[in-house]
């Protein structure tokens, strides 16, 4: 009688424990998040500092969403603007997403940068599920935008010269090539440099002659 209890009190645990286990392994299918929008990549393409640039958020969903707006935030280190001067951008072709898809949304930053670096931005994108009382819902990611160096830069955005490279200034000389900081080359106005001295005209007479000299 006690080795039936035994054996009988053995199967119920063994019982309770496999119906604990598939309980276990079936709750997260049935309850699988919704995901929605997402960045393709939170890393965004490389600016330059103290200049302004049009950067782009690539954008991926499960599931249709509409109405999107995209908010960007780069604290005080980065200046943020949009499109058509709004306050928000959107997708490039509207502002609905559809899964298998991707779309991105383009804003212009500016970071305030004297070195290269990585900023960090955040992304709040606001959309709802295209019903007719679907609830707006909200998300936000943060964003890395790496920063390089902008060597030309002197107080003001890079402005190239006709051969494509800057001055000083950013303005070019008559030659083309990069000038002082005013932007006029070293030489007269055929752009010729002279080191600080104006090209002859003629040679010099020769200071020796054939005839003797007279006293």
């Amino acid at each position: 009688m006690r080795n039936s209890r035994r054996i009988g009190a053995l199967v119920a645990m063994a019982s309770a424990a496999v119906g604990m286990a598939t309980v276990t392994a079936t709750a997260p299918a049935s309850a699988a998040p919704v995901r929605g929008p997402q960045p393709v990549s939170t890393w965004l393409s490389a600016v330059r500092a103290n200049a302004d640039s049009w950067v782009k958020i690539n954008w991926r969903t499960d599931r249709a969403v509409c109405n999107v707006e995209v908010r960007v935030s780069g604290g005080r280190d980065v200046d943020v603007d949009y499109p058509g001067r709004k306050r928000f951008t959107s997708f490039t072709r509207g502002d609905i997403l559809r899964p298998g898809r991707t779309d991105f949304t383009a804003f212009e930053v500016n970071p305030d940068y004297d070195r290269a670096g990585v900023a960090r931005l955040r992304a709040t994108i606001s959309y709802d599920l295209c019903g007719r009382r679907d609830r707006t819902q909200y998300k936000s990611f943060a964003l890395a935008l790496p920063v390089l160096r902008n060597v030309g830069h002197q107080g003001g955005p890079v402005r190239p010269g006709n051969d494509g490279r800057p001055g000083n200034d950013g303005r070019p000389g008559n030659d083309g090539r990069p000038g002082n900081n005013d932007g006029r080359p070293n030489g007269n106005n055929d752009g010729r440099p002279n080191g600080g001295h104006s090209w002859p005209s003629s040679p010099r007479p020769s200071m020796s002659s054939s005839a003797p000299a007279t006293r």
